[in-house]
This record gives structure tokens, sequence and C-alpha cells, in this order.
């Protein structure tokens, strides 16, 4: 059982994301009672991750920020080096590389 089992991620990493063998500066858009987001979460938790998040319900200026860099409101979206990654699936499996490697930078 590989590391993408436990969360479901079940991918592989984007090949339009950054490295995840380098350090980062991470930044998560999420809600709480989004499922997709609560799956990341998860997976920050058992990685033993610290991404900062942003909550774009509890805080309208988060939602409008993510617009603005995006032209979108869809969560999760983790932010690397002020690049987007959508989608959970590809977030949990950039996450799980990267607490293997970049993170360790």
């Amino acid at each position: 059982m590989g590391i993408f089992d436990l969360f479901g991620g079940g991918g592989s990493v984007p090949r339009n994301a950054p490295s995840p063998t380098e350090k980062h500066e991470l930044l998560l858009y999420k809600y709480d009672s989004c499922p997709y987001c609560r799956r990341v979460a998860h997976a920050v938790g058992q990685l033993g991750l610290d991404v900062p998040t942003a909550d774009i319900l509890m805080d309208r200026a988060n939602r409008d920020a993510l617009i603005a860099k995006t032209g979108r409101s869809q969560v999760p979206c983790l932010f690397i080096d002020g690049q987007p990654l959508f989608e959970s699936a590809d977030i949990v499996a950039w996450l799980g590389a990267y607490a293997e490697g970049g993170a360790k930078a």
C-alpha cells in the first residue's frame, strides 16, 4: 500500500505543477464543509505538513483573492509559489511527493 492509497489520491503528480522535490511556499484555499477540501486537509495532517489555509467562506476577502488570481472560486486550490493547482486528487498526489522530498529541503 502506497501513500496515495491512504488518501484515495490514486494519481500521479500533474506535469504542470512545480517540482515537489524542492521547497515551496504553499497556500491552500478551502472551506471546511467541502468534502474535497476535507480530503486534502486529511492528507496534510497525515503527512505532517504545515500548509497555511485561506477559508473562502469565513473570509470574503479570501474568496475575492482566489477569484482575482484564477478567475474561479473552485476549492480546494493549492497555490505553490503563486501557481494554482486544482483537483483534490492532484493536490494529494503532489503533497505526498512533496512530503517525501521538497518539504525536507
